[in-house]
């Protein structure tokens, strides 16, 4: 028993004696060195003594930090491209100084705080941080500029930089859209959204961020009340800029009195509002309720000439109320001549929709499969010169 309690007795001893010489044991070693002897000691370390060693990384890796930020500022008025290798030393002091704060602002062995590193670690790297700003914006790999931009948002975050940012931080709101957009390309939605939507504050990159947030919020809709989170988040965003949308998943997650009241309350304010006639004509088509549903999409193309979209739906909606129609009125697979001529005259009005889409989008960049749609028509109303000629020009 004396032998164990002995033991222990030495162990806290060496651990004790360790931490105390955390400097000591720094001093001298390469900046990667330091960090290693630093690691493997944290655990036995005080607040105090963290705060010492997290200093001393800053110490160490300050003139190579120093220099980075001379050759960056040469390179910038020089105007050549700089690797972000080169901004690693600033990014690591930038982190440590933070660190060193966290832990240089918690009560000492006295239960006294007493920071000992603020003020000089704040006023050598305060200019620093704005640098990282214009390498985060140019760098295209995400695990870049997420390295870049956190850097940034940490020393903004921290009290270390608070009496420099008493003014307000002008480049925060940009350095979170950049994480956001990091993020994005990762396929990190929740992050995504987290950091748009702290961006989106800054009107420089409101409209970006707001792009990000919204299209991230969308990838996690698995349940209805995912959905109608979503929803009110959107109206907290914007109501009016995304109307169409709101009502249009309303009406898909079944809430389809409230997505009409959205609908009718935005005409009521914009008899020309084109999105609303579209959603309207939309929910009509998904309900298979196609003459309503052509009455609000002709309503659109009224207000928009233009709706390439929308006349491919009236084409839909005619199409499939000509082919309604025909089974409706055909008996064991024969149609009257009278009844006939209903059908092709509804397929004819189809088919006028679609030489639409065919004016307005040729090449088939909107649109792609009107051929075959309008092909199909043709065929459908025994117009085979018009077939063949569409089959003609799509190569067949």
């Amino acid at each position: 028993m004396k032998k164990i309690i002995f033991t222990a007795i030495v162990a806290a001893f060496a651990t004790t004696s360790f931490a105390q010489d955390i400097v000591k044991q720094m001093k001298g070693q390469a900046y990667s060195e330091a960090v290693s002897t630093l690691n493997s000691a944290l655990s036995g370390l005080s607040a105090e003594q963290k705060a010492k060693g997290y200093n001393q990384l800053v110490e160490i890796g300050y003139p190579d930090a120093s220099k980075a930020y001379n050759d960056i500022t040469i390179a910038n008025v020089q105007k050549t491209k700089v690797d972000i290798s080169v901004y690693t030393p600033i990014v690591n002091a930038l982190n440590d100084a933070v660190k060193c704060d966290e832990f240089d602002n918690q009560p000492n062995d006295k239960g006294k705080v007493a920071p000992k590193f603020r003020k000089k670690n704040a006023d050598r790297l305060a200019n620093f941080r704005t640098i990282l700003i214009n390498a985060a914006n140019e760098t295209t790999d995400a695990d870049k500029k997420l390295f870049l931009a956190n850097a940034y948002i940490n020393s903004s975050e921290s009290p270390l930089f608070a009496e420099a940012l008493k003014a307000g931080d002008p480049y925060l709101g940009y350095a979170q859209f950049f994480a956001a957009a990091a993020y994005y390309k990762m396929e990190n939605w929740q992050k995504t959204a987290e950091f748009a939507e702290k961006a989106i504050k800054c009107e420089d990159v409101k409209e970006n961020a707001e792009q990000y947030l919204v299209s991230a919020l969308t990838k996690n809709l698995k349940t209805k009340a995912d959905t109608l989170s979503y929803l009110k988040k959107l109206s907290d965003i914007n109501a009016d800029k995304y109307m169409a949308q709101i009502a249009s998943l309303y009406n898909q997650i079944g809430e389809r009195q409230l997505s009409e009241k959205i609908l009718n309350d935005a005409i009521a304010k914009d008899p020309n509002n084109k999105m609303a006639y579209a959603i309207k004509g939309e929910n009509a088509m998904n309900d298979k309720k196609w003459d309503d549903a052509i009455k609000y999409f002709k309503k659109t193309v009224e207000i928009d000439p233009a709706f390439t979209a929308v006349w491919f739906n009236l084409g839909v909606c005619a199409s499939s109320k000509g082919f309604d129609l025909n089974e409706q009125l055909s008996e064991n697979g024969r149609i009257t001549t009278e009844n006939d001529a209903k059908v092709k005259e509804v397929l004819k009005e189809a088919a006028g929709y679609y030489e639409k889409v065919r004016e307005l989008d040729p090449n088939r960049e909107a649109i792609s499969n009107w051929p075959y749609q309008l092909r199909m028509i043709y065929n459908a109303l025994g117009e085979t010169d018009k077939a063949n000629e569409i089959t003609k020009m799509l190569g067949e």
